[in-house]
């Protein structure tokens, strides 16, 4: 699970927000992102297709509304958000298109969208350091920057920013073991991530708007 002030970040990417304006977090897992909007002045929502998740993301957001629910069929009306977030979930849809179709629908013609998607061309997964996937469920579909640009852009959104989701670096720790090979390997690992351009970055983080 990662810490809260990642959430923050990704937060920060929305520049100011108006106070009562309406977010939902589909596939909101723990429910900190909620948090972090709620304590921002937002009104929140989620919802996510684990009873477990919806369970604990109450509990750490307990203002916010969450169900239980498919992301392919979201319980909301038309135009309803100011801001709609998907972080890491809508990769793992059963049917991608719905689910995209479904984000686009809820929000309003001026919602901002924050949407994080998997990389194939993550340079680790290249160069078999790790296993390729995010491993977060069996089911994933990866592509690159300009397929997932297309595939959104298809859909109705329009990407206004991009950033790199540069946290694993963060879980690399140089002096975790005292051997010196793997010391130094760490530092190896920590220095490609400094340079690493966004084509080679392991997910992208994507705000968005629908087109005119």
């Amino acid at each position: 699970m990662r810490p809260k002030w990642v959430y923050g970040d990704w937060f920060k990417l929305f520049g100011q927000v108006p106070p009562e304006a309406k977010l939902v977090d589909v596939g909101c897992g723990t429910g900190l992102f909620l948090q972090v909007a709620t304590e921002h002045g937002l009104k929140t929502f989620g919802l996510d297709i684990s009873d477990e998740a919806v369970k604990i993301a109450k509990v750490n957001s307990p203002t916010s509304t969450i169900v239980s629910g498919s992301g392919e069929n979201l319980p909301y009306d038309n135009n309803f958000f100011d801001f709609v977030c998907c972080l890491g979930s809508l990769e793992h849809f059963a049917d991608l298109e719905k689910g995209i179709n479904e984000l686009v629908r809820v929000g309003k013609p001026e919602a901002k969208y924050l949407i994080i998607l998997p990389n194939e061309n993550y340079l680790f997964w290249k160069l078999n350091v790790v296993k390729k996937g995010t491993c977060q469920r069996e089911f994933e579909v990866l592509k690159n920057d300009s397929q997932w640009r297309k595939f959104l852009s298809d859909h109705g959104l329009e990407v206004t920013k991009v950033r790199q989701d540069k946290y694993p670096s963060k879980e690399i720790r140089i002096f975790e073991f005292l051997n010196p090979y793997k010391i130094i390997r760490r530092l190896i690992y920590k220095m490609i991530w400094l340079f690493m351009p966004l084509n080679s970055t392991y997910q992208f983080v994507y705000v968005l708007r629908k087109k005119t």
